[in-house]
């Protein structure tokens, strides 16, 4: 008999404590928008698009510095094969293909070796200037979260459906914004 009353009162204060759990309250948060809204965030997205220029107008015309020689091997090129030239012109266009072609070696490997040193600070800018702003806006979202009782926050691009209700973004950009 006690064992039965024993189980009994377990088996109530089981099926209390399932009710008495409250339902997790979920969240949804714009990240794009966030970003876009965060004056910090932007400033700084103009900084390493500045810093990043420089490098890729250099890049541009190291481009059309190829472009160039290749428009150049192309027509001698031609001329070394126009078989109504001497033996002598011909042989000196051929020279100047194989001088062209070096040419154009060389300014390829120049390129991309530029450009990954052009890969390399743009990554460190992202580093330095934006994963910091990024970590802010998480922290953000956490901290409207818990001001606002919210037990799950999940960003809007992965959740097929959300009421607008739970979206917090606007919040979340008032925070970060106001935390000049």
């Amino acid at each position: 008999m006690k064992k039965i009353t024993t189980a009994f009162i377990t088996s109530i204060f089981c099926v209390a404590g399932l009710f008495a759990q409250k339902a997790p309250v979920v969240a949804t948060v714009n990240v794009q928008r966030i970003l876009n809204d965060y004056t910090a965030f932007q400033n700084a997205v103009e900084k390493v698009k500045g810093s990043v220029a420089p490098v890729e107008e250099e890049m541009k015309k190291m481009q059309e510095n190829i472009q160039a020689i290749v428009i150049a091997g192309r027509e001698v090129e031609a001329k070394a094969k126009n078989p109504a030239l001497g033996e002598g012109a011909r042989a000196e266009a051929k020279a100047e293909v194989a001088k062209l072609q070096a040419q154009l070696q060389i300014a390829q490997t120049d390129l991309n070796q530029f450009r990954q040193q052009a890969q390399q600070l743009a990554q460190q800018g992202q580093k330095d200037e934006l994963a910091p702003l990024q970590q802010k806006a998480v922290e953000a979202v956490k901290a409207v979260a818990e001001d606002k009782g919210i037990d799950l926050v999940l960003p809007m691009n992965t959740v097929v459906y959300a009421s607008e209700a739970l979206e917090i973004s606007d919040a979340v950009i008032a925070v970060l914004n106001a935390a000049k």
